[in-house]
């Protein structure tokens, strides 16, 4: 068990904190482009 935490569990955490945040970054993303358009913005 110690081996696991020490060996294979940090990898776990971060692999499993990417995915998350990419799961995160791709819903903001829908909400964000209909806010930009609804809002009739020119500039970037």
């Amino acid at each position: 068990m110690n081996d696991f935490l020490i060996f294979y569990a940090p990898f776990l955490i971060i692999i499993a904190g990417i995915t998350l945040s990419f799961f995160v970054v791709l819903k903001d993303d829908a909400v964000t482009r209909n806010e930009y358009e609804e809002s009739e913005k020119t500039d970037v």
